[in-house]
């Protein structure tokens, strides 16, 4: 039931959506613009357990692992294709992380998943936060 009400409001507030996501997207830089944050924000509503994504850089997974980066760009393309296609969310969720956790990943503040079909255990974002501390993912972390 909770997902019906989540998909309605974001039906009647399409529009807020449209014109907020315009400033959304146009770069790669994992750093939130204003905009972004505030699109993230509504977007989540109350599934973030009162994270508020204002100045936090976020690193973004897809696939249906979770395994593959996708660099904000992307994931702000889909949502806009989504919405203006269909009115219809993505599948995606956010998983803050702990101070720990944002030391050990070089300074992101959250993991995004896109497109990803089972939620991230803590075992899984250690897996995620490991290959960015080897570098695996060195290039995309500006």
């Amino acid at each position: 039931m909770k997902y019906y009400l989540h998909i309605l409001l974001l039906l009647a507030s399409a529009n807020f959506y449209a014109n907020n996501l315009e400033n959304c997207g146009l770069d790669s830089n994992p750093a939130l613009t204003d905009d972004e944050a505030a699109f993230l924000n509504t977007y989540f509503g109350e599934d973030t357990d009162g994270f508020d994504f204002k100045g936090k850089r976020i690193l973004i997974v897809a696939g249906a692992e979770g395994s593959r980066f996708e660099t904000k760009a992307e994931y702000f393309r889909d949502i806009k294709k989504r919405l203006q296609e269909s009115g219809l969310p993505v599948a995606t969720t956010p998983y803050p992380l702990t101070e720990m956790e944002k030391i050990q990943s070089g300074g992101y503040d959250a993991v995004v998943t896109h497109w990803v079909n089972e939620p991230i255990s803590k075992e899984k974002r250690r897996n995620i936060i490991a290959r960015l501390a080897s570098g695996i993912w060195e290039t995309f972390n500006n």
